[in-house]
């Protein structure tokens, strides 16, 4: 039973050693993370033309089935739709004229 201690204290020691070389390879959720911050932008759109309860669902799923969209968060009391999407896909232009070609004209803020 002597062994077993030195055995622990063996491997404990290998595992270590390997401790700054691992923690000097990036992760890759890091390295993914990384990325999509880098190919993410946020505009937020006025959508005036929301009037009833069945309107924000109607923005948003028109937003959502443009390419490229990541999320979309409608505001139906501010009468806005905030999008987050990769600009290398898409266009805010197309955004909104996905909006407007489901009957709620959409224009960007600022």
């Amino acid at each position: 039973m002597t062994r077993l201690p030195i055995v622990i204290a063996g491997l404990l020691a290998i595992g270590a050693a390997g401790l700054p070389h691992i923690a000097s390879v990036p992760s890759p959720i890091l390295v993914a993370a990384a990325h999509a911050a880098k190919t993410e932008q946020t505009a937020t759109f006025d959508v005036p033309g929301m009037t009833c309860a069945l309107c924000p669902v109607t923005v948003r799923k028109a937003m959502e089935g443009v390419e490229g969209v990541k999320t979309v968060e409608v505001d139906f009391d501010a009468r806005t739709a905030t999008v987050v999407f990769d600009p290398s896909v898409t266009t805010v232009e197309a955004i909104a004229a996905a909006s407007a070609n489901a009957g709620y004209p959409a224009a960007v803020r600022g």
